[in-house]
């Protein structure tokens, strides 16, 4: 069977690549385990000391955000390399030093016992009577250093590609067409949605990687005695505003897979528009302006910020639904779908971003947060737009790009174990809804009594075990795909 995705010359980045995807997939297995473990420690089931179920709280939420960035960068490398030149040196620097951060998280939670939160919020990282050591804080503020850094290489990478590609990044922005209204555009045909994604996204993230240097540095001055205490509420909102646009870049990275995925299923190209083009690029705003509904709390910061997080947050979710959502039924629609794997993940995805997007459009009402903002509601809309929205679109990609290479085809358990990942998934997150509706307070080791957690957990870990078998089974697929896919791209790359 002939591979849509294999070239003459792509067979180096594709190898890049699917090291990226089954590495990030790897690591989201691990941090699911952990987060199983907390659920369980909830119901009564497996109790955690409170100490422990801090650090894997921490160790979780790191592990599973970086794990997700992974598996979505090395889905772009492989959309990309089918059309254009990469840097393959340039990615293996990128991918060694995004490694390396990744390796130094673990070694600070597990061996070091910080416990600070993936948000790591200013001064717990250095509040050393909680429980941690200074070696250990270093080696976590090391860890967020390299992965900022690997991901800042991949950004460059992708940008100079893009460029190569397209003659500038302005026009694998497609802003001669944006902005003369569709009426004016390059001789070159104009690209794809994926490639305008790719560049919004690689840009945006090089200011990420900056936003981040600027909160840990004065960090690694007060861990390293060479500076002393910092503002607390800039701290918060820097840290906040990285956070922030990490989870964000990685959601909108898993979109522009979908863009390159889900044509191949309907049969039909998904073709860029001036709405499609216009509202891509809109996410240099969209994705800007949401991060001040996470500084409600702070009631020092001005009135004007909370009015703008409340305004951004309403108007974020509109590019997405008319772009992706809306796009990608109507492409969809009456076109013969072929069901597979990876198209059933990538409708699971358009629900969960809907639904999860829903939950945290409530939350980011001002009144509903005061009330909200502090309770399981929270993780709630969160995994609900990232287990059944970015991670199902990673996901799909990587399980389209291995079935592509390897010529293997899925069977129908695999097409089931790809509903059961999203009937688990969906079981799993609204027992965090009602538990966050009854008032159950978020990071919290010990249930509080009277929300009904131990029972919603309990009940939970039940739905967390349907995933589980769903994530078993498509595991086996992945890994009987992966030896026939990394040989193809070999064996290509020889005959060519």
């Amino acid at each position: 069977m002939a591979s849509q995705l294999l070239t003459g010359k792509n067979g180096p980045s594709l190898r890049v690549a699917l090291v990226h995807l089954y590495a990030g997939f790897v690591l989201f297995l691990l941090m699911g385990l952990l987060g199983l473990a907390m659920r369980l420690s909830h119901a009564q089931m497996l109790p955690l000391s409170p100490a422990l179920y801090d650090e894997f709280f921490t160790l979780h939420g790191s592990g599973m955000i970086a794990a997700i960035l992974l598996g979505a960068m090395g889905g772009i490398i492989a959309v990309l390399s089918s059309r254009t030149q990469l840097d393959v040196r340039l990615l293996w620097i990128g991918f060694v030093l995004y490694i390396l951060g990744v390796g130094y998280i673990p070694i600070a939670v597990l061996l070091g016992g910080f416990a600070a939160g993936w948000t790591i919020l200013y001064p717990l990282p250095v509040m050393y009577q909680a429980g941690w050591t200074p070696w250990s804080t270093f080696a976590f503020l090391l860890g967020y250093l390299f992965v900022a850094l690997g991901f800042g290489v991949w950004c460059a990478a992708v940008l100079l590609a893009l460029a190569r590609l397209h003659g500038g990044v302005t026009r694998a922005l497609a802003w001669p067409f944006v902005f003369s209204g569709g009426r004016v555009h390059n001789p070159q045909p104009l690209p794809y949605l994926q490639d305008i994604a790719a560049a919004v996204i690689s840009l945006y993230g090089i200011f990420t990687v900056l936003v981040g240097a600027v909160y840990l540095i004065p960090l690694f001055g007060q861990n390293l005695s060479l500076s002393g205490t910092v503002n607390s509420l800039f701290m918060k909102n820097f840290v906040f505003l990285f956070g922030h646009n990490v989870v964000n870049l990685t959601i909108y990275l898993g979109a522009a897979l979908v863009y390159a995925t889900l044509p191949v299923y309907a049969g039909r190209p998904w073709k860029t528009s001036w709405l499609s083009a216009f509202g891509v690029n809109v996410l240099f705003v969209t994705l800007f302006f949401p991060y001040f509904h996470h500084l409600y709390q702070d009631f020092a910061n001005t009135v004007p910020l909370h009015i703008l997080g409340e305004l951004g947050s309403y108007g974020t979710g509109i590019p997405a639904l008319l772009v992706t959502v809306m796009g990608g039924l109507l492409l969809v629609y009456r076109a013969g779908l072929r069901w597979a794997v990876p198209s059933i993940l990538i409708l699971i995805g358009f629900w969960g971003w809907v639904f999860g997007g829903l939950g945290a459009l409530v939350d980011g009402t001002i009144p509903v947060n005061q009330v909200y903002h502090n309770t399981m509601w929270v993780p709630a809309h969160f995994h609900t737009y990232y287990l059944l929205g970015a991670v199902a679109f990673v996901w799909a990609f990587l399980y389209h790009l291995a079935a592509d290479l390897s010529g293997r085809r899925e069977s129908r358990l695999s097409r089931a174990a790809a509903w059961l990942y999203g009937i688990g998934g969906a079981g799993f997150v609204l027992m965090f809804f009602i538990a966050g509706a009854a008032g159950m307070p978020r990071r919290y080791a010990v249930p509080v009594p009277g929300t009904g957690e131990e029972i919603l957990s309990t009940i939970a870990s039940v739905f967390v075990a349907v995933l589980g078998l769903a994530l078993a089974w498509l595991t086996y697929d992945l890994l009987a795909q992966l030896k026939p896919a990394w040989q193809r791209t070999r064996e290509r790359a020889v005959h060519s």
